[in-house]
């Protein structure tokens, strides 16, 4: 299926707000939760790196488009708004939106390889206090 930009960008915020919803099922020991192994929570987590991963492609290269239509002349804004401050002001804003995306890998790099030493225990360990 063709999807639009617009669509996969919906598409992936939507995937965000339901792993939420599945993180709170597993937090409220929901019987459909499909989080219930750290296998589970690492999968999840790998896979978020490599969201961010891309994020970071994508904030460069949205950023590279809209200053693309900006040299091109493409871009107009009403009268008392300057255009080409605005144009700057978008590229800053994706710059700091790449670093950020390549912050959020490096967490979660760091996370998963903080769960991939760990194991499960069908009984959880008993503590004395």
């Amino acid at each position: 299926m063709d999807r639009t930009a617009n669509q996969h960008a919906g598409i992936a915020a939507e995937s965000v707000n339901g792993l939420n919803q599945r993180i709170r099922a597993a937090l409220n020991h929901a019987e459909d939760s499909d989080l219930n192994r750290i296998k589970d929570a690492y999968e999840a987590t790998a896979s978020l790196k490599l969201l961010a991963m891309r994020l970071t492609l994508t904030a460069t290269e949205m950023k590279q488009l809209v200053d693309g239509w900006h040299q091109e002349g493409h871009l107009h804004s009403a009268p008392a708004v300057d255009t080409d401050a605005e144009a700057t002001d978008f590229n800053t804003a994706m710059t700091k939106a790449n670093k950020a995306a390549r912050a959020l890998f490096i967490a979660l790099d760091d996370a998963t390889k903080a769960l991939a030493p760990m194991g499960w225990r069908e009984e959880p360990a008993t503590t004395t206090g």
